[in-house]
């Protein structure tokens, strides 16, 4: 048998995806450290959907030295990190709201939200998108869909932020005492939100959540932890995928003008970027049995990583050129939003706010240029622009 691939990791903070790509000419699953990794789209789509593979966060954030705290506890019993019939009762708790229905009711308030961000900046004729965009539209959309009074969305927004560092493992230990402040924070307010709901019920998320403890046997513990991950779901990961939405686009200005010349060309292009630059770079999962896959054999409790950018650009199913192309014909799913009983509750919220951001962006904005100053965060866990200067004229 052929040796498998191995992943250096300076070379992949250098230059993930080729350091991926050069892993992939060689082999499915490559070795390395702290996890071997999972780099094809076959061995990820069979990871994802195994009932065999479970989450296991809390020995993975151990492994960087993170092993209690808010933080630590309140992963233990997030939905992120059950499985079986805990998670089931979880998502038929959710089912209810995160529909295609709810959130196509949704579009006009997101429509006219990113109009008015973009109202703000565009006589500049510059922005700091993060600030002024990808960290505030958001957080409209989530108050509307769950519940969350628009007032507070300011502090939830900046809980989110820090409590977004816990979900990449090379900042998290640097900024645990932040992440957990911020935790223990937002789980009171959403003890608050909860205890309001119940005095005053309305028809929403957060008023089935504070019933669910009488109906559905939740502790109040586990419902505050539901209510602050949606909060922190629902905002973190679509900031980074609208920054990477334009930092991609940004480079391709062909692309930019044919999406404002023919907006029917906005879904596919937003799916494109998803494959393309999905801000969930990968996730951690273990063996719960011995099984193999891609090849590979796994020992029961053995950790490894699911690279979904690996997967998003797997030659074998992509073809030799994974650049973005919206007139490539695309059969097979990306991974963008995960696969399998872990696939994203908030996926379709998610693609209606980078749809009515990028239509009105077009729209309004000829294709940005990306200045100086752009930081992003490591290219591990969530990824994307922490600061996003861009230059553009306003359409007349």
């Amino acid at each position: 048998m052929s040796k498998r691939p191995r992943i250096d990791l300076l070379a992949f903070a250098r230059d993930p995806h080729g350091e991926l790509a050069r892993a992939r000419r060689t082999g499915e699953v490559a070795e390395g450290e702290p996890f071997p990794a999972v780099i094809s789209h076959a061995g990820v789509r069979q990871a994802l959907g195994d009932r065999r593979v479970r989450p296991n966060f809390n020995d993975a954030i151990a492994r960087f030295g993170v092993t209690s705290g808010p933080f630590y506890e309140w992963m233990r019993y997030s939905p992120l990190n059950t499985d079986g019939e805990e998670h089931r009762r979880f998502r038929a708790l959710m089912a209810r709201t995160f529909t295609p229905r709810s959130v196509e009711a949704l579009r006009p308030v997101l429509e006219s939200a990113a109009h008015e961000l973009i109202d703000g900046f565009a006589p500049r004729g510059a922005c700091e998108f993060v600030a002024e965009f990808a960290d505030l539209l958001p957080s409209l959309g989530l108050c509307e869909l769950i519940g969350v009074p628009r007032a507070d969305r300011d502090r939830f927004r900046a809980w989110a932020n820090a409590i977004g560092l816990g979900f990449n493992p090379l900042e998290l230990p640097l900024h645990l005492a932040e992440v957990d402040a911020a935790l223990v924070e937002l789980l009171a307010y959403a003890g608050w939100l909860l205890a309001e709901r119940r005095r005053e019920p309305r028809d929403d998320l957060v008023t089935r959540i504070a019933r669910a403890g009488e109906t559905d046997g939740f502790p109040d513990e586990q419902l505050r932890g539901f209510v602050a991950g949606l909060v922190f779901a629902g905002h973190e990961t679509t900031k980074n995928q609208l920054g990477w939405m334009v930092a991609v686009l940004a480079e391709r200005p062909a692309v930019w003008e044919a999406v404002a010349r023919d907006p029917a060309l906005v879904p596919g292009a937003v799916e494109e970027v998803l494959r393309y630059r999905s801000t969930a770079t990968s996730v951690i999962r273990e063996a719960s049995e011995p099984l193999e896959i891609a090849g590979r054999a796994f020992g029961a409790g053995e950790p490894f990583l699911v690279s979904l950018w690996s997967a998003n650009h797997d030659e074998r199913v992509w073809g030799e050129d994974t650049d973005l192309d919206l007139d490539a014909e695309r059969r097979d799913p990306h991974f963008a939003f995960g696969h399998g009983a872990h696939h994203c509750l908030g996926a379709a919220l998610a693609r209606a706010e980078l749809r009515e951001a990028l239509r009105a962006l077009t729209r309004r904005l000829t294709c940005p240029v990306v200045e100086e100053g752009a930081a992003w965060r490591p290219p591990v866990g969530i990824n994307g622009p922490l600061r996003l200067p861009l230059r553009f004229r306003a359409r007349v």
